[in-house]
């Protein structure tokens, strides 16, 4: 993913503005969110000073000013235009855009019972705030009417003012007052069972604990692994080895431990997480989110939800979705089941076994296979992918593409615990802007996965270009003492991943803050573009190096490591489009019938396509939280979207022999990383490439290309 919730919030809720001043919270000192930051190093926010009780009085005090200056423009007496109602708009809510960039962030991050309780009460807050300002009659009136004149001729102006008339709409505008009153109380319903979903799931995981006391048990585990394993349990109390299910945990687990009986067990719990009758049971929030997101967009004169939610798209309907993924899925599955089969033969001749093959044995066999095949496992390969080697690996791609550079940056107030900070300088030397990186996992205190975002949004002020402060999370397994943190092949793609998104914050250079976000499906390409370098033969000699020895990683595991890197596509693809179309079955629903039943109906959205019992969606719903939570629902397509685009973007590199082409990167940057949403996204696409995507690239790319 990944992109944090606050960030989505904002786009639901609000547009960003400007306002400095500050206003005493009470006597004795004043509320850090109420001054002005400009002095601050680099804009970065005064972290070490900001308490948990200023979030929620600034954000109200957002509001208010909100209010007044939306009044003030409504109340306007001159005529309509650009800079009095549309650019004033945009410049309303600054604060609240202050407050939402560390509360949201730092609740994904480093959460406690009180933050969850204060983005409960902001979540409502913005919701209200949100219908406040959409539905407000006047303003919509005057943002209108100079729509309907055709006199703004300035491209970026016009899409500002286009968005904006748009975003009017989508939020209830042109309703009677009866049904936006029902709009906003279902608006304040939706919300709240979002945000209820993504609570029980962090509590969730947080509150399960395997203990294994038998060594034994857990034979194939790396014992690294056992022992962080030994001393969690060891903080803990116990004696043995404590497991939880936080990703870093979970998936080594599945594809190392011998015993069959543990791994089912493991598997069971992960997937069980709120599950029907469960402690953090979302049975009740799915039926509600998904019930709501209808009325509303029935309200709002769609069939379904995803036609709506697909209005701000480069997808548009849901036909085509639907379409770009059946082009996919039957490759990708028919893929899958001959990697079944293989690991189905492999279990016979050497374990002996014909029994069921389970979920939970797909990760372990697929791993003993791709040894035999190609004498490749994590063990091998982590050595030289340690996690400052990494690093070192995804600078060394931004100076050789695009000529930046990356300085360590110890005095920066640091907004969570081991996070390190970076200034990002231009190859001219000027700044782009600050880097945080918050790469260990902290289960109970932050989300799982890994995402980018913006803790300060970059911006304008008069002409000159103010830099952002963006943070790069992940939730890799901290080191056991002696140790650097090492990580797996997927990990190593995932700081790749995340870095693209960094990049694309870093580059940005947007004149107008309400343009700074780009569709959901095409947000992904500069993120998964990095990808392809991970693993490349000439990025890998620059930076994977032995932890101990400095050793470049020799050419036979290289040789190995593009052997197997196509292996297991079948699976990851299958599963990958699984949820994807999972999350649209339930956003097309135009008539939810009461007694309703997720577990039902993922059943029968799985079993429609012909999905293998041996293969779960990535995502089940009761965990699905990219579509339940609020920020990919009806968009986690977005992924295989802009993976279509990212394959046929390196392909240009490698037409060109030479994938550190800086003229193809400096195009990429100038015609894509710096422009945010002030141009169509496909036009944007157009120009940098010549040429739409076609999905022959992605097929190419996974390996699942036959013709």
């Amino acid at each position: 993913m990944r992109i944090n919730t606050w960030f989505f919030l904002l786009i639901i809720f609000i547009m960003g503005g400007s306002i400095t001043g500050a206003m005493a919270q009470d006597t004795e000192r004043v509320n850090p969110f109420l001054e002005s930051w400009e002095n601050q190093p680099y804009r970065i926010p005064p972290f070490s000073r900001i308490q948990e009780a200023d979030y929620l009085p600034a954000l109200k005090e957002g509001i208010r000013l909100q209010n007044e200056a939306v009044r003030a423009i409504a109340e306007n007496r001159e005529e309509a235009g650009f800079e009095n109602t549309v650019l004033a708009l945009q410049n309303s809510g600054e604060l609240i855009d202050k407050v939402a960039g560390v509360l949201f962030n730092i609740s994904a991050a480093h959460s406690s019972d009180a933050l969850r309780e204060i983005e409960s009460e902001a979540v409502q807050l913005l919701s209200a705030q949100n219908d406040q300002v959409y539905m407000n009659p006047f303003l919509f009136r005057r943002v209108k009417r100079i729509k309907e004149r055709g006199e703004i001729t300035d491209p970026v102006q016009l899409r500002l003012l286009n968005e904006t008339y748009r975003r009017f709409v989508l939020n209830g505008a042109e309703l009677t007052d009866k049904d936006q009153e029902k709009l906003r109380e279902i608006n304040r319903k939706l919300s709240e069972a979002e945000n209820r979903f993504s609570q029980n799931l962090l509590l969730a995981t947080a509150d399960y604990e395997l203990l294994v006391e038998d060594a034994s048990r857990l034979a194939g585990l790396p014992e690294d692994d056992l022992e962080r394993a030994a001393v969690r349990a060891k903080e803990k109390g116990k004696e043995g080895y404590l497991f939880g299910l936080d990703n870093p945990t979970v998936m080594p687990f599945l594809q190392y431990v011998k015993d069959a009986g543990l791994r089912k067990e493991m598997l069971d719990a992960y997937t069980a997480r709120c599950c029907a009758g469960s402690a953090f049971d979302n049975t009740p929030e799915v039926k509600d989110i998904v019930r709501l997101r209808m009325e509303k967009a029935q309200l709002l004169g769609y069939e379904d939800y995803a036609s709506y939610a697909l209005q701000t798209r480069m997808a548009k309907n849901p036909a085509a979705v639907y379409a770009l993924l059946g082009q996919i899925w039957p490759a990708a599955l028919q893929r899958a089941k001959e990697e079944l089969a293989e690991m189905k033969a492999y279990r016979k001749k050497h374990d002996k076994l014909k029994g069921a093959f389970l979920p939970s044995d797909w990760r372990y066999y697929a791993n003993l296979v791709k040894q035999e095949k190609y004498a490749l496992n994590d063990n091998e390969t982590k050595v030289y992918f340690s996690l400052d080697s990494v690093r070192k690996g995804v600078f060394y791609l931004a100076e050789r593409l695009y000529g930046i550079s990356f300085e360590a940056y110890p005095e920066a107030e640091l907004p969570t615990p081991n996070t390190s900070a970076y200034i990002c300088k231009d190859q001219d030397g000027s700044l782009l802007g600050i880097l945080f990186l918050d790469m260990l996992a902290r289960p109970g205190y932050k989300s799982g996965g890994a995402w980018n975002t913006s803790y300060v949004e970059q911006g304008y002020e008069k002409d000159k270009r103010l830099a952002p402060v963006t943070s790069i999370v992940a939730n890799y397994t901290p080191a056991v003492e002696g140790m650097p943190v090492l990580l797996s092949i997927d990990e190593t793609e995932t700081f790749f991943h995340e870095f693209g998104h960094a990049l694309h914050a870093l580059f940005a250079e947007v004149k107008y803050s309400g343009l700074s976000e780009t569709p959901r499906d095409f947000v992904e390409l500069p993120s998964q573009v990095m990808e392809h370098w991970a693993l490349h033969p000439d990025m890998l000699k620059v930076y994977a190096r032995h932890y101990q020895t400095g050793e470049v990683i020799p050419d036979r595991l290289i040789r190995r490591i593009q052997a197997a890197r196509l292996y297991g596509q079948g699976f990851a693809t299958t599963e990958l489009l699984a949820a994807a179309l999972l999350d649209m079955d339930y956003h097309v629903i135009k008539r939810m019938p009461e007694d309703f039943d997720p577990a039902l109906f993922e059943e029968k959205s799985n079993r429609s396509r012909g999905l293998i019992a041996e293969i779960y969606p990535r995502y089940k719903t009761n965990y699905f939280a990219h579509t339940m939570g609020g920020g990919y629902s009806a968009g986690y397509y977005g992924y295989t979207w802009a993976e279509v685009l990212d394959a046929d973007t390196f392909e240009a590199y490698e037409e060109s022999g030479d994938i550190f082409n800086r003229k193809i990167a400096s195009s990429f940057r100038n015609d894509i990383l710096r422009n945010g949403g002030m141009y169509d996204a496909m036009e944007m696409y157009v120009k940098f490439r010549g040429h739409e995507p076609e999905v022959k690239a992605l097929l190419k790319s996974r390996g699942l290309w036959t013709k």
